[in-house]
């Protein structure tokens, strides 16, 4: 049996970009998009600005970055995820 396979931050940013639940509360969102609006709306305007940078240019980072910020500094419950 071989051990469980870690996501990396690439990979997860990528899911989380593809589905249509919020990567942060677990809401409904639009699929290529970050978060739902509440989760999105919750950002510093420069945080959201820079969601829109191609993952070649550091995307998955800055996704992990704000949902960080969400998870630290914001009252939107985190979503249980199985």
């Amino acid at each position: 049996m071989s051990a469980p396979h870690n996501k990396s931050l690439t990979e997860i940013a990528w899911d989380d970009l593809a589905s249509e639940i919020c990567g942060h509360c677990g809401r409904k969102k639009q699929k290529r998009q970050s978060f739902c609006r509440r989760c999105y709306f919750a950002l510093p305007e420069g945080l959201r600005r820079q969601l829109y940078t191609p993952f070649s240019g550091g995307y998955a980072e800055i996704y992990d970055e704000a949902k960080t910020y969400l998870q630290c500094e914001t009252d939107i419950p985190r979503a249980v995820r199985a």
